[in-house]
């Protein structure tokens, strides 16, 4: 874990006090000391990686935290949660990058790699790369680690990604396979494993659970 430079934690003021249970008072008092700015990786070969990003994200938003979020390779306008962003009266910033893969009528996917992929890769590269000097509380790169696998991104742009993380941000990064070097440089990992998946039966993605 980081050093932090931050003033006192939003929440944390108040807990200071004399009156304040010593265990609340010790508590805050560590995380103004070390910080507890993390590297957070959610991977695994089951459903949820991207849910669980978007929940982490209105959850820092809940606690009035600024919250930028890239979507690596998910071009196309099926996703059900963008609409949720458009409503926010505190706008999470979305940057989706990727061309379309999933066609929603005829139910098919684009697993081969085209030009324009790769292209739309460093795109979203770049744009993670500028967040990380825009004063952030938190930045989810959503399916990164699975753009790096299949060489739509470079390994070593992301080692420099996480190399390069303010302490001041929280940078989540989702996707399977998560290396061992990139699991040796996280403070914490979440791997999600699929125990039984309706899709091997109906071969549907299904609206408001999938996308």
């Amino acid at each position: 874990m980081r050093p932090h430079a931050n003033p006192i934690p939003y929440g944390c003021q108040n807990n200071f006090l004399d009156d304040t249970p010593y265990i609340v008072s010790r508590l805050c008092y560590t995380y103004y000391i070390l910080g507890l700015i993390m590297i957070l990786i959610i991977t695994g070969n089951g459903k949820g990686k991207t849910t669980s990003a978007i929940g982490t994200a209105i959850r820092g938003l809940g606690w009035g935290k600024k919250v930028s979020i890239v979507f690596f390779d998910k071009g196309g306008s099926h996703y059900g949660e963008q609409a949720i962003f458009d409503l926010l009266k505190t706008p999470i910033s979305v940057h989706r990058f990727g061309q379309q893969r999933f066609d929603e009528k005829k139910q098919t996917f684009r697993f081969k790699n085209e030009p324009g992929d790769f292209e739309e890769g460093k795109k979203a590269m770049t744009k993670a790369h500028d967040l990380l000097f825009e004063n952030h509380d938190l930045i989810i790169c959503d399916e990164i680690i699975n753009c790096m696998n299949s060489g739509l991104v470079k390994e070593n742009e992301v080692r420099r990604l996480v190399d390069s993380c303010p302490k001041e941000t929280h940078l989540l990064l989702t996707g399977r396979n998560a290396p061992p070097w990139l699991i040796e440089k996280a403070d914490l990992v979440s791997e999600i494993q699929e125990v039984k998946h309706y899709y091997k039966k109906v071969k549907k993605a299904i609206k408001g659970i999938d996308y």
